[in-house]
């Protein structure tokens, strides 16, 4: 063991690794990109982050460079759960600390997993609304800024948060909170480096006042960069609060600890209505007309991945085969079941002849788990190659889906390959995953070339490849170029107010380079399921 990890391991309550084959589990994430650290830090409390962070800035100060890298459960798809230093794993911060069901609140660690809190709140009658990977830690979907397929119901995990402890680039703990003008002088007051940073975040948004008016106000919805900014300060009561900053921040700003988090009742029976269509068009349609119905998930699949589920026998065998060659309508609706099926009636009513449609009953409720099993047994699929999450959680605008998808048909012809549609209609964010051969030269030059081509793509229909999820390591690529100078010196400024010595996740947003991505482009198969 190097002599880093043993001091770490002597001052930790936790474990601290540097073993071969711990590193190699460590080194991918659900992205094209590998990359091994030199130690992994598992903390069992804050203190032990605290002190980590505090060890790697005293390293710093002697010219020894040791970046940190926070890990949830190693799902993004970006490669931001990936650094050549220190990755600091959250398993074990994963308690529930306090579930106050009157007042509908839960604090829990951010390592605790949506589906071990919602499990949990179950039992008090409450949820937290978020319909995304069960394994997706709270920190994570805060980093990450991950816009679920319930968002359009539900708002998303933003409106959840109601405050987070994070530990800053110093080794202290600090607490979000909105403050009223009069109350954040308290905070610009301090002589600490949590001062620092309201008194540094308040002059940037002074003198950057028209730059984040003109970032607020834009169509696009994207979350590069740390546009978040916009949302510090509240326009009707010019409170001020740093929470904002921590979304799609993916551990460049400081490292979440704990979070609390507004609940709601929690809503057992979940009805489902799946509806095949012949064309992108009639399908658009049908959608259009029900979502005034306000669905809990409202989702849109290309049919063509249930044909190729179909050879590995996951058929869901609800429609009729000439319907894999057009698109399915998933909806989801979580009301009292007399609600429910109301809803259900008037979705019946409201599809076009030309189209077929399966309300979800008792008799064929495993044929509705079958359709989801489908959807992973096309994405672990390997007619070419693997396919690689490049461009997932992308956005494009409603208006502009059809054209798009017509667009996509001539990259299709291009690759060579099918470019299959999936995703929430509601949010408008959407997948795709080509088959790639990482393993071969030609396959991981594809990636940088397909990554450019398909955001050309993307933002000649006005949407954008991070509108799901932030840029990361890979994205950052091609999202960097796009902001102007102006905006780079905003989020740089941002990046170097919060983490001066640049220790927190260094080469992830703003860090990218291509000589970088190049090197780390991994070339054997993910040892696991893709999700």
């Amino acid at each position: 063991m190097n002599k880093i990890a043993k001091y770490l391991n002597q001052h930790l309550i936790g474990n601290v690794f540097d073993s071969p084959q711990i590193l190699e589990k460590y080194s991918t994430d659900a992205s094209a990109l590998k990359i091994t650290p030199q130690m992994v830090v598992i903390p069992e409390n804050t203190s032990d982050i605290c002190r980590t962070v505090k060890f790697v800035n005293q390293l710093s100060e002697k010219s020894v460079y040791m970046p940190i890298t926070v890990r949830g459960s190693g799902l993004d798809k970006t490669g931001a759960d990936l650094g050549d230093g220190i990755v600091m794993s959250m398993e074990h911060m994963n308690k529930i600390l306090e579930i106050d069901d009157r007042s509908r609140l839960v604090r829990v660690q951010a390592g605790v997993t949506l589906g071990q809190l919602n499990s949990a709140l179950a039992l008090y009658g409450l949820t937290v609304p978020i319909l995304t990977n069960s394994l997706d830690t709270i920190g994570s979907l805060i980093a990450n800024f991950a816009t679920d397929s319930a968002a359009g119901k539900y708002n998303g995990i933003y409106y959840y948060v109601d405050q987070v402890e994070a530990v800053i680039s110093t080794g202290e703990t600090m607490q979000t909170a909105r403050y009223s003008r009069p109350h954040l002088s308290r905070k610009t007051g301090l002589t600490s480096f949590e001062g620092e940073l309201y008194r540094e975040t308040d002059q940037i948004i002074e003198e950057n006042n028209d730059l984040i008016v003109d970032l607020g106000n834009r169509n696009t919805i994207d979350a590069s960069g740390y546009q978040m900014i916009t949302q510090v300060v509240r326009d009707a009561t010019k409170s001020f609060d740093l929470l904002p900053l921590f979304y799609a921040s993916q551990g460049t700003l400081g490292i979440i600890t704990e979070v609390i988090l507004r609940c709601e009742i929690f809503q057992p029976e979940i009805s489902h209505f799946v509806a095949a269509f012949e064309s992108i068009n009639a399908a658009q349609d049908f959608i259009q007309d029900i979502m005034p119905l306000v669905p809990k998930e409202l989702n849109l699949y290309d049919a063509r991945m249930f044909k190729t589920a179909v050879k590995h026998g996951k058929d869901p065998a609800l429609f009729a085969p000439k319907f894999y060659k057009g698109y399915f309508v998933l909806a989801a609706f979580d009301e009292k079941p007399r609600k429910n099926a109301k809803k259900m009636k008037k979705c019946l009513k409201l599809l076009p002849n030309n189209a077929a449609a399966v309300i979800e009953t008792e008799d064929n409720s495993v044929e509705f788990k079958r359709l989801k099993s489908a959807i992973r047994s096309y994405l672990n699929d390997d007619v070419k190659g693997e396919r690689v999450a490049i461009v997932d959680d992308f956005y494009i605008p409603t208006e502009h889906l059809s054209n798009f998808l017509t667009d996509l048909k001539t990259v299709e012809k291009t690759y060579d390959q099918e470019l299959l549609v999936y995703g929430s209609f509601s949010t408008s964010n959407y997948s795709i995953r080509p088959d790639i051969q990482l393993n071969s030269v030609e396959g991981r030059q594809f990636v940088l070339k397909f990554l450019k081509e398909f955001d050309d793509l993307v933002r000649e229909h006005g949407g954008s490849i991070t509108g799901g999820t932030p840029e990361g390591r890979l994205k950052a690529l091609v999202t960097n170029s796009l902001h102007t100078e102006e905006e780079l010196e905003l989020y740089q400024r941002i990046k170097d107010t919060f983490d001066p010595k640049n220790i927190f996740n260094p080469g992830v947003k703003l860090g990218a380079s291509e000589t970088d991505i190049v090197r780390h482009i991994r070339t054997s198969y993910l040892s696991g399921i893709v999700e």
